[in-house]
C-alpha cells in the first residue's frame, strides 16, 4: 500500500494542532516532509514527518501525526459516442459539439457523463 501525498502548505494534525509543511524530500521515507507546528504557546517550532505522517519524535499514535490529506473532488463532464461494434473512445469528448458531429457521421448513440469524482473513485 502507498502512502498518503502531503503537500507544501497548511496541514492539519490528528490532535487539532496548527501545522505547516515547508518542503518534501521525495527520495527519503524518513524525514520526508520538513515542517512547523504550532506549539502551547503560539510560536511555530521546526519538526518534521516520516512518509507515512507519523511525527518523526514518536514511535506511536501521537496527536502531532499529519491527519490524512483531504480526497480532491472534482467535475467531470464528458460526452462517450458508441460505434455500430459496441466500443467507444477511450477518452471520450470534452466538447458536446464535436461529440454529437463525431455520432452523427460515425456514431450508434453518444452517452453523456456529468458528475463529481472524488479522488480514488472510478467513473
Amino acid at each position: 500500500m502507498t502512502n498518503p501525498k502531503w503537500e507544501v502548505g497548511p496541514v492539519k494534525l490528528i490532535g487539532g494542532h496548527e501545522a505547516f509543511i515547508d518542503a518534501i524530500n521525495e527520495d527519503q521515507e524518513d524525514f520526508r516532509y520538513s515542517g512547523r507546528v504550532r506549539g502551547q504557546r503560539g510560536i511555530m517550532v521546526s519538526t518534521g514527518w516520516h512518509a507515512n505522517g507519523r511525527y518523526m519524535y514518536a514511535h506511536t499514535d501521537h496527536g502531532l501525526n499529519l491527519a490524512p490529506p483531504s480526497k480532491k473532488t472534482i467535475r467531470v463532464r464528458r460526452w462517450l459516442v458508441v460505434f455500430a461494434n459496441g466500443k467507444t473512445l477511450c477518452f471520450g469528448y470534452s466538447d458536446k459539439d464535436t461529440a454529437v458531429t463525431e455520432a452523427n457521421v460515425r456514431g450508434f448513440a453518444l452517452i453523456e457523463i456529468d458528475r463529481e469524482v472524488t479522488e480514488g473513485e472510478g467513473l
